[in-house]
C-alpha cells in the first residue's frame, strides 16, 4: 500500500527549494482541495490546496506536480513550473509535528477540519 492523498484532509508538507531559509525548507499544514491526475503516464497531478503557513488572502494554491516517489508514508514531488525548483514532501500530520514546527501556536488538539 502506498501513501495516497485525499480531498478535504490536512497533511504536513515540507516545501524544499533554494528560495527558503538557510535550511532550504519551509513547513506548512496543507488541506487538499482537489487532486487531478493527468492520466497520461507522466506521473503528473494538479494539486489545489490550502497553504496554512502563507499570508491570508493568498493561501489557496494550485501546483502541477511530478511524482518522484510514493512510499508507504509520504509523497515526494517536484513542482514543474517553479523556478528555482521546488520540491514538496507530503505526509500525515500529527500534533507533535505541529508543536515542533509551530511552537508559537497553542494546539489543544489536532483538528483536521479547521486550521
Amino acid at each position: 500500500m502506498r501513501f495516497t492523498l485525499r480531498n478535504k484532509k490536512w497533511y504536513a508538507c515540507e516545501f524544499i527549494g533554494d528560495e527558503f531559509d538557510r535550511d532550504k525548507c519551509s513547513y506548512s499544514p496543507i488541506r487538499i482541495i482537489d487532486i487531478k491526475p493527468h492520466r497520461n503516464g507522466n506521473r503528473l497531478i494538479t494539486l489545489k490546496f490550502f497553504h496554512a503557513n502563507y499570508p491570508q488572502g493568498v493561501q489557496t494554491k494550485e501546483y502541477v506536480l511530478r511524482t518522484i516517489e510514493r512510499g508507504k508514508h509520504f509523497l515526494l514531488s517536484k513542482s514543474i513550473y517553479h523556478n528555482p525548483c521546488r520540491f514538496l514532501q507530503i505526509y500525515e500530520m500529527d500534533e507533535d509535528w505541529l508543536k515542533r514546527h509551530f511552537p508559537h501556536k497553542d494546539f489543544d488538539r489536532l483538528d483536521s477540519e479547521v486550521w
